[in-house]
């Protein structure tokens, strides 16, 4: 518990430091990052500014300093030629962002994530099933390839455990998250003596582990479950990196019927809550996306809070420095929607709808 401490103040310490809190957002269709800024107080956005990129962005990260945003990026670039490429951007004052350099790919990343050293930039890769590790040099990310692996297709995602020594990559289709070991000083992984881990069986309604968040203080995991819409909590064993599966959660509401597929999945800085997004996939007038809360007690077990209705097809949600606003933001709608957290209890209230336009992929906070 003195970790678990010590790691709530030092996020709270940083957010009192700051003069304000900046949410971006990314725009796939207007090749754009949003900056917002956020009023503590009402929760309300305000855009800052907006910087076009060369290439539709996707998912993106921070720099463990802070002083630049990483986005991957995919698609027609000036030229009309199909481009994969990760983006450094410095970040001003108040969010403005200004594009340094871009560093070509092979293979678009639907998922991007840097490690504590700021050294290396690690990519997955959904459509060819792979892994890939880039030097970031002068803090600019670099198309220097430092690893490869070849996984399973639909590679999901990729995070780093608190302590940045161990690498987990979720697949949907096998229904496996990968295990590795990070060697930072020549940007290798190892495979872990079980190379994965596997997700709820197939007979279980709620499988395919997406995306995958690690508890700020306890040595757990938590994974958004895209077929049937689920959660699931893993046990951590901090000396080998292995992940054990211990328990497995609905995230849609009480009733649902269809189709439905989780996307992603959130932490509160403080460890209590977990927040997961549901996309409903089938053909209605009025659609059933939502929002599902759970609590995480004091030994990581999960505990079904509620679940919030939410813009149409929620890809991307994040949550403030504070743990006191959530943001999802609607892929298909051309909005995205604030909530404040109950600090107490974890429930959402509604707070506004902001016309954003379409394609939104990625949100999250400084």
């Amino acid at each position: 518990m003195k970790l678990f401490s010590i790691t709530l103040l030092l996020s709270l310490l940083t957010v009192s430091a700051d003069a304000s809190q900046i949410m971006y957002l990314a725009s796939m269709t207007d090749k754009t990052v949003v900056s917002f800024e956020l009023n503590e107080k009402t929760g309300e956005l305000t855009e800052v500014s907006s910087t076009t990129l060369p290439i539709s962005p996707g998912p993106m990260c921070f720099s463990p300093c802070g002083e630049y945003l990483y986005a991957a990026m995919s698609g027609r670039d000036d030229k009309g030629e199909t481009t994969n490429a990760i983006a450094s951007l410095r970040i001003r004052d108040r969010g403005r962002l200004e594009l340094i350099s871009y560093a070509k790919i092979e293979v678009r990343a639907p998922y991007l994530q840097v490690d504590p050293t700021g050294s290396l930039a690690l990519t997955a890769h959904y459509s060819t099933g792979e892994v890939n590790v880039y030097r970031i040099k002068d803090k600019l990310v670099t198309s220097e390839n430092l690893d490869h692996h070849d996984t399973e297709k639909t590679a999901h995602c990729i995070e780093l455990d608190r302590t940045g020594k161990f690498v987990y990559v979720p697949h949907t289709s096998p229904n496996k998250v990968y295990q590795y070991k990070l060697d930072i000083p020549s940007g290798k992984l190892t495979p872990l003596a079980e190379p994965w881990v596997m997700g709820p069986d197939e007979n279980h309604q709620y499988h395919q582990p997406r995306h995958i968040a690690f508890h700020p203080g306890l040595d757990m995991a938590y994974t958004s479950n895209e077929r049937g819409g689920g959660i699931s909590g893993y046990q951590l064993d901090t000396k080998t990196g292995m992940l054990t599966r211990v328990q497995t959660l609905s995230s849609l509401p009480d009733g649902y019927q269809g189709g439905s597929a989780a996307a992603d999945i959130k932490i509160t800085p403080n460890g209590k809550f977990a927040y997961v997004s549901n996309r409903d996939t089938e053909q209605r007038e009025q659609h059933l996306d939502s929002i599902a809360a759970f609590s995480i007690d004091k030994r990581g077990k999960l505990k079904r809070i509620g679940t919030y209705p939410t813009e149409w097809f929620p890809r991307s949600i994040s949550v403030d420095a504070t743990g006191s606003f959530l943001v999802a933001a609607g892929q298909r709608s051309g909005t995205m929607v604030t909530y404040r957290i109950n600090t107490r209890n974890g429930s959402l209230e509604k707070l506004k709808v902001y016309d954003v336009g379409d394609g939104t992929i990625w949100t999250m906070w400084q």
